[in-house]
């Protein structure tokens, strides 16, 4: 590789520009002060040198093997799809589980009915020829693999709508089989049949899958270009603005393989990918900003490329390490929970952190020591930008200097309006509601979507709801008969059927209702149905189960997973900065910022007008997996941004006497690229809300508002606010001055 496309041996700007030495400066009071680590009291010295010398004299053998990975990880990568199941928020331990889980054991079928066809004769359900054509749908429908029961009007009069033009077609599964393939093969058997939709919870399973899919790669050819066109902007060359994009679909291909791989051993849930390819490019683009911008800047200084190499290792590439780890740390936390769909977007998004810090760490500076100059025209071999304009991203901006110093005089009226601004937006969180996704989370264009509303709408005799319920063999008649007989009168209900004796010599009822499961009357309802007085074992299953079981077991989990990652964020705050104050300050600030982003979200999405923007209804609730991601995500993201904040303040403190100059410097050198970074993620995470499905939309909304957030309120005027109000105490460690040993002055 030479020099005709633009690859530099980067042993002939060791030799030119550097010794291989770490530069020596003075620091705030005379001392020798060693630029490799500034503000580095973690990961000093050996790790990070090792590195940098590394990925500067191995950069070529680098690129290389980081190339044939790719080459090999694509083909894993392109089949990821096909070994992913959609969105299950199952706890397998939960009373509906069991309850399904008792039937199918008893049955050798599920419980529920699954798949619903929709039938539109052209003489009217009614008519002979229109029965005939109905008799011979639930023929086929019986005859495709997976189907155990079928059931139509002449079963159930029904399931012929009110005006007698339709008729509905259900069938309910074989034990064990799995509803995204049946719900796939019921698509595609009546695909091509005018007068027939298929929908029912298998087909729209299978609906969500597809769609995901489809979207997922949509979405990223249109974001491609518009993130290229905002780093053009951030670093006005081609080359430095191509990187971080080559970054980012290493980190999603790498990922993807992986997760390929175990998808064989551990089961991996669609949502996953699009946490993947959201969280990849937006991660590797912050990284690769964070050590573009450094690495620029150090050699604007004009000491040599191998100087800046390894000083940028060692500034940007530690800020990288700790933020990789944070948000590596606050996902796979998400294991905690007994959910496949929860656990898996775990997994999947602490690989997406570490393969994109990875890239960031050794990938990215092995690719700068190759290319030297030509990362940007205007730079020299000297290092100088040729008396060019400097680098945007390189040194203090105007703006955020002089906004610093406004927050530095009056920093209490300005954090208490920052509070009051974040708690008010967080407001509407109080009063929402969390519901599960069903056939009403695709558009309309899809037949799971059509058949659920016509059902709705044109089936009076069709119940909105039903509840499974299954009563232990042997136990007491009179029990169960009373137990019937107060469900009968509840309010709501419309019939209860006492369906047959089980194999097993269990008893099988259903309680039939005009109540939507999914709302709060449902809910309430579910409760009166459990209360009823059962024989002891009794088991209830159905939608309204799913929900309150989901919500009962996240509930559980919740607070041990949020203190494991409060905990984790902690640690890793006071390992990287030595102060015990820091991390309460972090910590409290992303706990605002998880509030108020969620906030904003409830209110887009429960308002007619916003919800339509958005390209959707109106929500009854915010899917009740979107807080608990958007927690792990948002609080790992904040750390990240933080860390890097907090790094360029330590780093001024050891130039100044002054904490509200150390204040203003650090913000005024990272305002600019924090807001950039923030506003790229933004766009990477945010282009999801053009998905076609509800719950894709509600968490690239609740990732994209809470960046948008940190990066300007957060880190613009709490985070310089409360500092200046905190003073030298900010960074207190036992048995150390606040100042670190420097006469600081507030």
């Amino acid at each position: 590789m030479g020099a005709g496309i633009g690859i530099i041996d980067p042993g002939a700007f060791s030799a030119a520009h550097g010794s291989g030495r770490p530069v020596v400066r003075r620091g705030g009071h005379g001392e020798p002060r060693n630029t490799l680590c500034a503000g580095s009291p973690r990961l000093r010295g050996g790790t990070l040198r090792s590195l940098s010398e590394l990925t500067y004299l191995r950069a070529r053998t680098i690129v290389v093997v980081a190339g044939l990975v790719l080459l090999v990880a694509a083909p894993f990568a392109a089949g990821i799809f096909d070994r992913v199941e959609p969105f299950d928020l199952s706890d397998p331990n939960s009373e509906v589980e069991r309850a399904y889980a008792a039937y199918e054991r008893a049955t050798g079928a599920q419980s529920e009915p699954d798949v619903v066809l929709l039938v539109k004769p052209d003489d009217g359900a009614r008519s002979a020829a229109g029965a005939a054509e109905v008799e011979v749908t639930a023929e086929r429908l019986a005859a495709i693999e997976g189907i155990a029961v079928v059931s139509e009007p002449g079963q159930q009069r029904e399931l012929i709508s009110d005006d007698g033009r339709a008729a509905l077609v259900i069938g309910s599964l074989d034990a064990g089989a799995g509803r995204v393939d049946v719900g796939e093969r019921v698509d595609s058997a009546f695909a091509a049949d005018p007068g027939i939709r298929a929908g029912g919870t298998a087909v729209a399973a299978a609906q969500i899958g597809e769609r995901t899919e489809r979207d997922t790669r949509r979405i990223e050819i249109f974001a491609a270009p518009a993130l290229l066109l905002l780093l053009l902007l951030v670093f006005r060359t081609a080359v430095a603005a191509a990187l971080p994009l080559i970054l980012s679909a290493f980190s999603i291909v790498v990922t993807l393989a992986l997760l390929s791989v175990l998808s064989r051993f551990v089961e991996i849930d669609l949502f996953s990918l699009q946490v993947v390819t959201g969280l990849g490019v937006g991660l590797a683009i912050d990284y690769s900003l964070f050590v573009l911008a450094r690495y620029r800047a150090e050699i604007g200084l004009g000491e040599g490329y191998h100087a800046a190499h390894r000083r940028t290792v060692a500034t940007a590439g530690r800020t990288v390490t700790y933020g990789a780890l944070t948000v590596a740390v606050a996902l796979a936390t998400l294991n905690l929970f007994p959910q496949q769909f929860l656990s898996s977007t775990g997994i999947a998004g602490a690989l997406v952190a570490l393969v994109s810090g990875f890239a960031a760490l050794f990938v990215l500076p092995a690719v700068l020591a190759l290319l030297g100059p030509r990362i940007d025209p205007r730079l020299e071999a000297g290092g100088s930008l040729n008396g060019a304009k400097r680098d945007p991203l390189s040194g203090g901006s105007r703006f955020w200097t002089g906004l610093s110093k406004r927050v530095m005089a009056h920093p209490l009226p300005i954090a208490t309006i920052g509070l009051a601004v974040m708690l008010a937006a967080g407001s509407p969180a109080l009063g929402s509601m969390l519901t599960t996704p069903d056939a009403r989370a695709l558009p309309d264009d899809q037949s799971a979507q059509t058949v659920d509303d016509a059902a709705a709408a044109g089936f009076e005799g069709v119940p909105a709801s039903r509840m499974s319920v299954i009563v232990p063999a042997d136990e007491a008649a009179a029990e169960t008969d009373a137990a019937e007989l107060q469900i009968a009168r509840l309010d709501g209900v419309l019939e209860v059927r006492s369906l047959k004796r089980l194999p097993d010599r269990s008893s099988y009822l259903v309680v039939l209702s005009n109540v939507d499961a999914l709302s709060e009357e449902g809910q309430k309802l579910l409760e009166k149905v459990r209360a009823a007085p059962w024989p002891p074992g009794t088991l209830v299953g159905g939608r309204a189960a799913e929900l309150a079981d989901q919500r009962s077991s996240i509930g559980e989990s919740a607070p041990l997973v949020a203190a494991v990652i409060v905990i984790t964020n902690l640690f890793l705050i006071l390992l990287m900065f030595r102060s015990l104050v820091l991390p309460l300050v972090s910590i409290t600030l992303n706990a605002l910022t998880v509030i108020a982003s969620y906030g904003i979200t409830v209110a887009l999405f429960e308002h007619k007008e916003t919800a339509e923007w958005l390209g959707t209804v109106a929500q009854d609730g915010i899917d009740l997996s979107v807080p608990v991601l958007a927690f792990a995500v948002v609080f790992g993201l904040s750390t990240d941004y933080g860390i890097f904040l907090f790094s360029r303040i330590a780093e001024a403190r050891e130039r100044t006497d002054s904490e509200a100059t150390a204040i203003t410097e650090g913000l005024a050198r990272t305002g600019r690229l924090i807001t950039s970074a923030a506003v790229i993620f933004s766009v990477a995470v945010g282009v999801n809300v053009f998905s076609g499905l509800v719950i894709v939309k509600e968490f690239a909304v609740a990732i994209a508002l809470a960046v948008l957030l940190d990066a300007t309120i957060v880190r613009g005027l709490l985070v310089p606010s409360l500092l200046r109000i905190l003073g030298a105490r900010a960074w207190w460690w036992p048995g150390r001055s606040a100042t670190g040993g420097r006469g600081v002055r507030g």
